[in-house]
């Protein structure tokens, strides 16, 4: 198959309120795609649903061919994911973390040590693996997040916001590991922040009131509207 995310008509109501209207898209394996739009567009819900945390209205959801809805377990299988700000037990080590995650995969043994050891040098945690969550930083948290996303060698990584709330270094460190895990995976990540976009990713889709605005190269966007953020703001009905 060559889609690894593929989304057909997707809508969503909350009540009354139109979160998602017929929103369809398809990401082919090992592409590195941003989900860009400003805050209530309806990338969250768009990430709920395709991770099987919520049920849409209509449409439907892939993941690595499978439908998220009719097998949900075999589908998310596939995904190493980040909704929301990532919390852990603060009396426990990022090593101890790990092994609990792992082992609630399926994951035992050598494999299990083996990995828990390369993701978190990943990560650049290598050095903290014995010390307690509560004394971690915000960046570092995530930084850890990603590596309980990435634990089980997942074909697909589904990221909100993932640098939300980081300072300066937490941001470039996240772009760094996304950098080196999109070199293997397809990475879907959604974002409100153009630069840290821009410098992630090559293809952008912008989604604005629930709708999808484009779907082009990064590249291809400057060219037509002359800057990336002239686009952006011309797409979801911002001024310039």
């Amino acid at each position: 198959m060559r889609e690894s995310i593929l989304l057909k008509g997707l809508t969503r109501y909350y009540n009354s309120f139109l979160a998602l209207d017929n929103f369809s898209l398809s990401v082919k394996w090992n592409e590195d795609v941003a989900l860009l739009g400003p805050n209530g567009a309806g990338k969250t819900t768009a990430l709920k649903i395709l991770c099987g945390l919520l049920r849409p209205s209509a449409g439907e959801a892939y993941l690595a061919g499978v439908n998220v809805m009719e097998e949900r377990e075999r589908a998310i299988s596939n995904v190493g994911t980040i909704l929301e700000t990532p919390e852990f037990y603060q009396f426990l080590t990022s090593d101890e973390t790990l092994r609990y995650v792992g082992r609630l995969r399926g994951m035992s043994g050598r494999k299990l040590d083996n990995r828990i050891g390369e993701v978190l040098k990943l990560v650049r945690l290598e050095k903290w693996s014995n010390v307690k969550i509560e004394k971690f930083s915000r960046g570092m948290k995530q930084r850890l997040a990603l590596a309980q996303a990435m634990l089980h060698d997942p074909p697909i990584l589904i990221l909100d916001e993932p640098s939300l709330g980081l300072d300066p270094r937490g941001m470039m460190e996240t772009r760094e590991i996304l950098k080196e895990a999109r070199k293997k995976k397809t990475v879907f990540f959604a974002s409100h922040l153009l630069t840290e976009v821009a410098q992630i990713c090559k293809k952008v889709a912008i989604i604005d009131h629930g709708k999808l605005r484009a779907y082009d190269d990064i590249g291809r966007l400057k060219k037509k509207y002359r800057s990336f953020e002239r686009a952006y703001l011309k797409l979801t009905e911002a001024t310039i």
